[in-house]
């Protein structure tokens, strides 16, 4: 199994006028024209932890639950979206959902709508579509053996999302497995491609990518 380690190292200082190098911060992705827009009364966006941290992004979202978006990445058409993301040991005993948005529209907005294609540390997907204030799924929470689950003793787990969205169909794929396939009709596909997390997870987002397959 694949593993991420991510570590913070805290220079000491030397004796004398020199001075160690320090590793400066990451930046804050809202700084780097990503939005953040939660859901209603989930939590503060200002206590929602995430950095660009190369490769990707990290995220530790406390008592937030909402989206994450760049408003340049998008999907029309024809096209494949990818998320490859490592889950670290979770903060909550609940179950909460992370994944991926798309489709996409007025994010910031009172008419924001979107699809979103979820995970759940107990071996569990959904797909949901969102136009305002009301929500409908697609495919309830539905168990599927292609996700790895994080374990008691695992640092961290990999799962691997990919959205491929062709004219007549959107297939839904975990870790290459194919685990739903809708009509376009039926999943709006065209918009901003983006992160959905819940309350209380710590993600590494090594990959978020869409490649226009029409251009």
């Amino acid at each position: 199994m694949r593993r991420l380690l991510i570590a913070f190292v805290l220079a000491s200082p030397v004796v004398g006028s020199a001075q160690a190098p320090t590793t400066p911060p990451a930046p804050d992705a809202r700084t780097l024209g990503w939005q953040v827009r939660g859901d209603d009364g989930a939590g503060d966006p200002a206590k929602l932890v995430f950095v660009e941290m190369k490769p990707g992004w990290h995220v530790t979202t406390g008592p937030f639950s909402g989206v994450l978006f760049h408003p340049g990445m998008t999907g029309t058409g024809n096209y494949t979206a990818r998320m490859s993301v490592f889950f670290f040991p979770p903060k909550s005993a609940h179950h909460e959902g992370y994944g991926m948005l798309l489709g996409g529209k007025d994010l910031a907005g009172a008419g924001q709508q979107y699809t979103y294609f979820l995970l759940r540390n107990d071996g569990k997907f959904l797909i949901k579509r969102r136009v305002g204030t009301t929500s409908t799924d697609v495919v309830p929470w539905t168990a599927s053996e292609a996700i790895k689950v994080w374990k008691v003793g695992d640092q961290n787990v990999l799962n691997a999302l990919r959205v491929e969205a062709a004219s007549d169909s959107v297939r839904f794929r975990v870790n290459d497995v194919v685990v739903a396939t809708r009509a376009r009709a039926d999943v709006p596909a065209d918009g901003v491609v983006g992160i959905r997390a819940n309350h209380f997870i710590d993600l590494h987002i090594s990959e978020l990518s869409v490649r226009n397959l029409d251009k």
